[in-house]
């Protein structure tokens, strides 16, 4: 998988992995404003800095897409994280 462009984002995804949660996608395709979205199975594992530099959290609750999400805002990428029931 190819790194993100964001330092503390990058640092987030691998403290999900090594917590063991998982990518179930990584889409390098645009979501509107956003130009990489990777999508983890579980709900977020770490304790992985999210309020590092430009780096923001959010709680979205939506079954149709994910639990929560940290998108940075310099770099326009985002992890997501699902349910995990998937």
């Amino acid at each position: 998988m190819k790194p993100l462009e964001s330092g503390p984002l990058q640092r987030f995804l691998e403290a999900e992995l090594s917590a063991g949660n998982r990518v179930v996608e990584d889409s390098l395709a645009q979501w509107g404003e956003l130009k990489r979205v990777i999508i983890l199975g579980s709900p977020f594992l770490s304790r992985g800095r999210v309020d590092e530099g430009s780096l923001s959290f959010r709680e979205i609750n939506d079954p149709h897409y994910w639990k929560a999400e940290v998108e940075d805002s310099h770099t326009k990428e985002l992890v997501a994280c699902g349910f995990g029931n998937s």
